[in-house]
């Protein structure tokens, strides 16, 4: 869920004209590395091939990948451990006076490989509270509502057409049509590791009215964390 600060300072970066769609971002050695390693989310990306920003995007906002998403902070701002520094100073602006981002991703630090970023531990994680979570969402939607037009997309191949097209399911499955379908949702991140459990930012809209939900760590009721566990609470 680290991934919705992340779109936040990408949509804010376009807004300001210092990062364009078809911005074309050059696979670096980190992200390259990242990428082939399936056990997280990921599309592969190609050792310096050349992908836009919003090929990126859509990768992250759809699929959660990983490398793509490393990809935007070091295009915006340079490295990831600087992108960082701004993930931290925008969440003071927004009041999350709890949350601490240490990498772009909401990886543990240790699924990076050695090349965390430099400043932070080798096992540090990203930490925020739920009600820092559901501001930071209704943040994002009522600055740049334009996400859900991506996160509402149920399924999209990645580089269609090439070798290693990828065909990206969204994680999100109470969208309509999927599985566990819950009608009036259109977003909004979902995000799942050992520290944080099976985690859920989703929204929905009915009438003129959207809601929020953040769902951490949920077990059903047996006390087992699973995708559909989220879904379920969050329902």
């Amino acid at each position: 869920m680290t991934k919705m600060m992340t779109e936040y300072l990408l949509f804010e970066a376009i807004e300001e004209g210092r990062v364009t769609w078809d911005q074309e971002y050059l696979v670096t050695d980190y992200t390259y590395k990242i990428s082939q390693d399936m056990r997280l989310s990921n599309v592969p990306l190609r050792a310096e091939e050349r992908y836009t920003i919003k090929e990126l995007y859509e990768a992250m906002a759809i699929y959660s990948a990983n490398a793509a998403t490393i990809g935007i902070a070091e295009t915006i701002a340079g490295t990831e451990e600087e992108f960082v520094r701004l993930m931290n100073e925008k969440a003071k602006e927004f009041g999350l006076n709890d949350a601490k981002f240490v990498n772009s991703t909401g990886l543990n630090n240790g699924h990076l490989m050695g090349m965390h970023p430099k400043g932070t531990g080798a096992t540090d994680e990203n930490v925020m509270s739920a009600t820092s979570v559901a501001k930071l969402a209704k943040i994002l939607l009522d600055d740049y509502p334009e996400v859900l037009e991506t996160t509402k997309i149920p399924n999209k191949v990645f580089r269609e057409g090439t070798d290693d097209a990828t065909n990206m399911e969204n994680w999100n499955t109470m969208l309509p049509g999927m599985l566990h379908a819950y009608d009036g949702v259109d977003g909004l991140k979902t995000g799942t590791t050992d520290f944080a459990g099976h985690s859920f930012t989703g929204t929905a809209k009915r009438g003129d009215t959207r809601l929020i939900a953040v769902v951490m760590k949920a077990v059903d009721d047996k006390g087992v964390g699973s995708y559909k566990a989220r879904f379920d609470a969050t329902r």
